[in-house]
């Protein structure tokens, strides 16, 4: 393996929605390529996931994950993986409960889907600035209070990316020392949308997302946090099989790091009422298992090796473009 190769994390989203997205997480570590994930503090699961996280990283500290000799193949460093934070500000209840503004909640008390979010944003200027800055720091505390050091920060669902929480990052970032965060600028849009698999209606979408990434972007840069240099995967959640992991790998060797997010989980039963209640349905529930079996899949070695990558660390790995 080339040490100086280019480099991919490959990162799950959402750790802690649920018992099947806990479960299918963890083996997308244990037994499959994962080197990143992401934690919603407020989900059901949350601190069940952090347990297994812990138990994960004393498995790996061992040499007991079976998916060691595959990681050896593709230069996966002997470090820690890494363990972000989902911001969440559109899906279940805030942290910080009663404190949290009521204009910034649906009827019933829960967080607003992504597009009322960023309506209510926008009308409201900074009078919630305050008020968003807490709960976002309480969903990190979350994890520092289990004795984890948390990074990259992230979003659920972008929101990372409006310009109301966008400005907010770099405090976040400096209070609890976190060293990256995540851009989710996609260079490649018109090929993994368009050739292969049709699927036109995520080209739009896709563009959007980058104009606010890339603003993102000069942002981190600016302040110089260090990011991955691409990202992919924006408008593929849920869907990202072997032929769109080949059109993203295809193209990750042109830079020094490459993220691209991915939705694992095992099947799961319905839903219980209180998970319904607090706003807790998963839209791609149907989907994440097809994910996970791309992760654990030979094929997806191979491929990678192919390309001539090898596995990186959002830490250790992404650049700081300012610096």
């Amino acid at each position: 393996m080339n040490p100086t190769a280019a480099r991919i994390t490959l990162h799950a989203d959402d750790l802690g929605l649920n018992p099947a997205v806990r479960e299918g997480v963890l083996q997308g570590f244990r037994h499959g390529l994962l080197t990143s994930s992401s934690l919603l503090s407020n989900a059901p699961d949350a601190a069940r996931a952090l347990d297994g996280w812990k138990q994960l990283e004393a498995e790996r500290r061992s040499g007991g994950l079976p998916s060691l000799l595959k990681r050896e193949r593709l230069g996966d460093p002997n470090e820690p993986f890494d363990l972000g934070v989902h911001l969440n500000l559109t899906q279940g209840r805030p942290l910080t409960g009663d404190r949290y503004p009521s204009e910034l909640l649906d009827r019933r008390g829960r967080f607003p889907g992504v597009f009322a979010l960023f309506a209510r944003l926008l009308r409201g200027g900074g009078r919630f600035r305050t008020a968003v800055q807490a709960e976002l720091e309480e969903q990190v505390r979350f994890v520092c209070d289990h004795g984890i050091r948390p990074l990259p920060l992230n979003g659920h669902q972008y929101v990372e990316m409006m310009p109301e929480v966008r400005s907010l990052l770099p405090g976040l970032a400096e209070k609890f020392h976190i060293p990256t965060v995540r851009v989710a600028f996609e260079p490649t849009l018109f090929r993994s949308t368009f050739v292969g698999r049709f699927q036109p209606w995520q080209w739009p979408l896709g563009r959007l997302k980058r104009c606010f990434a890339k603003r993102l972007r000069r942002q981190m840069d600016r302040v110089r946090i260090a990011h991955p240099a691409a990202f992919y995967g924006t408008v593929h959640a849920g869907r990202v099989d072997l032929p769109t992991m080949r059109c993203f790998l295809s193209h990750a060797g042109r830079f020094s790091l490459t993220e691209i997010a991915l939705h694992p989980a095992v099947e799961r039963p319905l839903l219980s009422s209180e998970e319904v209640a607090d706003g807790w349905e998963d839209p791609l529930g149907s989907l994440r298992p097809r994910e996970l079996q791309l992760l654990v899949a030979d094929e997806l070695v191979t491929l990678i090796e192919s390309n001539h990558l090898r596995l990186g660390r959002l830490a250790s790995d992404s650049s700081d473009a300012a610096g």
